[in-house]
């Protein structure tokens, strides 16, 4: 990923938290766990542009695969909600 992909994958993550209803519930167990995997996508992605800032490759492709299995296990919920 680049640095303007990262950014533009964090601005749909800030974008999706404004919607969030904050305490009004109560939230099913899938919905928790999404919320769960989109706060540790935002976490991957400030990791991610810090290790390409820091030109450490082993730590761009860790954050990575770690962003793409989020993604993918993001995705199973999703489907499972629907």
């Amino acid at each position: 990923m680049t640095l303007k992909e990262i950014r533009g994958e964090l601005k749909k993550i800030y974008k999706e938290r404004t919607r969030w209803d904050g305490g009004k519930g109560p939230f099913t167990p899938s919905l928790v766990k999404y919320r769960e995997l989109t706060l540790a996508k935002q976490r991957v992605l400030y990791q991610l542009e810090e290790a390409i800032e820091l030109g450490d490759k082993g730590e761009i492709r860790f954050n990575e695969i770690l962003y793409e299995s989020l993604t993918e296990s993001q995705k199973n919920i999703v489907s499972m909600i629907r």
